[in-house]
């Protein structure tokens, strides 16, 4: 399944032809958007939904425009929930009341029966060993213990040593009903981004193609499996753990794993020395996943969480996970390091050494970072206030123009979880502590003469690659310059509208064409016919027909456009 494109340039007939493809889908979800009371919406980005308009009612009542837009992903069903759920991260590019409504969805769905789900099971099965559902379980619960808008969770245990696992097993047509909904939403997106000015700084489009990338995520279960033994094979804490993979059971619409039993954080039967042990590993493994690794849980939250009998930490549902690269982490360094020095000019030094590649207006931008660093002056005393702080951060660059990659907003997401949860085990739980000591870790490999040689080397070489190569591409240059192949690509921005018009005036003269080549050609085949209003139709008549259906068309689409200017 493909992953849409961060584009807010699409062309007509795609975008139409997703609608096309998808019209059953389309009308429903028009249908639910008007109730809520958006018609106007879809007057704007014209949306074919007039008729729909005079038969549905509007229910607006006394909710907001974001409540509304809530209750649309619950009315929609699963599928727009995880994506609500998955843009609820987006601090930085969606408005906060928005994120704040995202964040109090939860995943109310009803799960399937078992003979539902049984022939996907069975379907997986058969793609690796031979013997099926019986051949590979001895038990199996076919009552779920979980169900989710993407997967459904069983118990059961092992044939081959009777060790009891954990099935996670797909919905079945869930990926079909994503890249519905994901094409739907991305003409949606697109036509709001050229009508909606004011919209415009949001970027819809590139929210949508972000979004479909993490939720596309989730849904293959292959990558949840190598991201859980990943974190197994990297992990230096014995006390804290992944549940283990059984990959050959695994697929991309099935996860196998070890059955974990265990207790939520929080719970009162956990030992206090237990809880306040377990909090500081759980934290120290968040910010060696963060600051050395650069791979890290991006959901660590109690939900999550399971404390064992034995006094390990177990980290479930691997399906959401952040990568950061070594200068994103080096970034991410001087970040906390300003946070945590309420220091607004070294924040704006930091994002100003990123390589901001646009304009923009530095003593606003340092006044705003300033009123966020004022707002969260209590970092050290008030539970949450690091990831918070992040959280604003990003949603203030955001509004700058300056946009940050997607595992950043998952980076803040983490620390406020892993927070959370440490305060749940220990009410004494100090987030700072643990984070400078890696924090340090992290200084040392940044200005270690190791790896300043090897920076310094890297650089060498690329830069005298560079200078080796730069006569072979002067002389190319030039050898096209002589040949006249040397040409300049111009794009224009904010031509969506224009060409638009440009296709739409075009479509209907080839279709006026059409309909003249029919005429004549209906009217010589008819000629010759003794009785025109036989049956079956002669071709005269059929190409009569056709003309009519296409002239009619073309009057209806004309109106149309008419009335929505």
């Amino acid at each position: 399944m493909p992953i849409p494109r961060a584009s807010t340039e699409q062309s007509a007939p795609a975008r139409a032809l997703s609608l096309v493809k998808n019209v059953a889908r389309a009308r429903e979800i028009f249908t639910v958007i008007i109730k809520n009371g958006f018609l106007e919406f879809l007057e704007q980005v014209e949306a074919p939904s007039s008729f729909l308009a005079k038969i549905i009612p509007i229910r607006v009542e006394r909710r907001t425009r974001w409540q509304r837009i809530r209750d649309i992903c619950e009315q929609l069903g699963p599928t727009f929930v995880k994506i609500a759920q998955v843009a609820g991260t987006r601090d930085d590019l969606l408005p906060a009341p928005l994120v704040a409504e995202f964040r109090e969805l939860r995943d109310r769905v009803a799960p399937l029966p078992w003979k539902a789900m049984r022939p996907v099971l069975e379907e997986e099965l058969r793609g690796g060993d031979a013997g099926g559902l019986h051949g590979h379980f001895s038990e199996f619960d076919e009552k779920p213990v979980a169900c989710g808008s993407l997967g459904q969770v069983y118990r059961a245990r092992l044939a081959a040593d009777g060790a009891p696992v954990a099935v996670k097993i797909q919905r079945p047509g869930v990926r079909r009903a994503m890249r519905a909904d994901f094409e739907i939403l991305a003409w949606l997106a697109a036509r709001a981004h050229e009508r909606f000015p004011e919209l415009r700084a949001y970027n819809l489009p590139v929210v949508v193609a972000e979004t479909a990338a993490g939720v596309l995520q989730e849904i293959d279960f292959s990558i949840e499996a190598r991201n859980a033994a990943h974190f197994n094979a990297e992990n230096p804490f014995r006390d804290v753990f992944a549940p283990r993979v059984y990959e050959r059971l695994s697929t991309h619409r099935l996860l196998v794993s070890e059955w974990v039993e265990g207790l939520p954080p929080g719970d009162p039967r956990i030992p206090r020395e237990t809880a306040a042990r377990l909090a500081a590993a759980g934290a120290r493994s968040v910010f060696r996943q963060i600051f050395l690794d650069g791979f890290f849980h991006a959901d660590p939250h109690t939900g999550n969480l399971l404390v064992t009998a034995d006094g390990r930490l177990c980290m479930l549902d691997w399906g959401l996970a952040g990568s950061l690269t070594r200068r994103m982490r080096y970034l991410l360094a001087d970040l906390f390091s300003a946070l945590a020095s309420q220091d607004a000019e070294k924040v704006l030094q930091a994002l100003l050494a990123r390589g901001v590649r646009r304009r923009v207006d530095r003593s606003r931008l340092e006044t705003d970072i300033a009123f966020v660093l004022r707002r969260h002056s209590n970092l050290a005393r008030e539970p949450g206030e690091f990831g918070r702080a992040m959280l604003e951060l990003l949603r203030v660059f955001g509004q700058h123009g300056i946009t940050f990659a997607r595992d950043y907003t998952l980076l803040a997401k983490a620390v406020l979880a892993i927070e959370d949860s440490g305060r749940r085990l220990d009410p004494g739980f100090d987030l700072q502590a643990h984070a400078r000591h890696f924090l340090g870790k992290l200084r040392m490999e940044r200005w270690s003469p190791r790896t300043l040689l090897r920076l310094g080397w890297w650089g060498f070489a690329s830069n005298a690659a560079q200078l080796r190569d730069m006569p072979g591409n002067a002389g190319r240059i030039l050898e096209k310059l002589e040949a006249g192949e040397l040409g300049l690509n111009v794009e224009h921005v904010g031509m969506g509208e224009f060409r638009h018009t440009i296709e739409v005036s075009v479509n209907r003269l080839v279709l006026a064409v059409i309909i003249a080549a029919l005429l004549i050609g209906s009217s010589l085949l008819a000629r010759g016919e003794a009785d025109l209003w036989r049956f079956p139709p002669s071709p005269g008549v059929v190409g009569y027909v056709l003309a009519f259906t296409f002239t009619l068309l073309i009057i209806w689409d004309i109106l149309w456009h008419g009335r929505h200017k």
